[in-house]
């Protein structure tokens, strides 16, 4: 027998695959809106290694793109970790 009301929407199911310590790192600068090379100043990495966690990242998060990533990491309780990472003011 079937209730009436609305189903409740299950929760998202987690990453494929654990996401590493320098995933995670890049991963709570992406809704900071810095560019790949200044996350990669930021983490003292290079830029393609930036671009080499990026594409794990998306990979599995199921994503294609940084805002899907962020939201998707949102959803998943991925970014609010103790080091939601630098706060950026600018002088001007």
């Amino acid at each position: 027998e079937r209730l009436g009301g609305a189903a409740r929407p299950a929760a998202p199911p987690g990453p494929a695959e654990p996401l590493t310590n320098r995933e995670r790192s890049v991963l709570q600068l992406l809704p900071t809106m810095m560019s790949n090379s200044e996350i990669a100043g930021e983490l003292y990495l290079s830029v393609n290694t930036v671009k080499v966690h990026l594409k794990s990242l998306y990979r599995k998060l199921g994503v294609g793109t940084r805002r899907q990533a962020v939201l998707r990491a949102g959803e998943l309780g991925l970014l609010g970790g103790s080091s939601p990472g630098p706060t950026i003011t600018r002088r001007g």
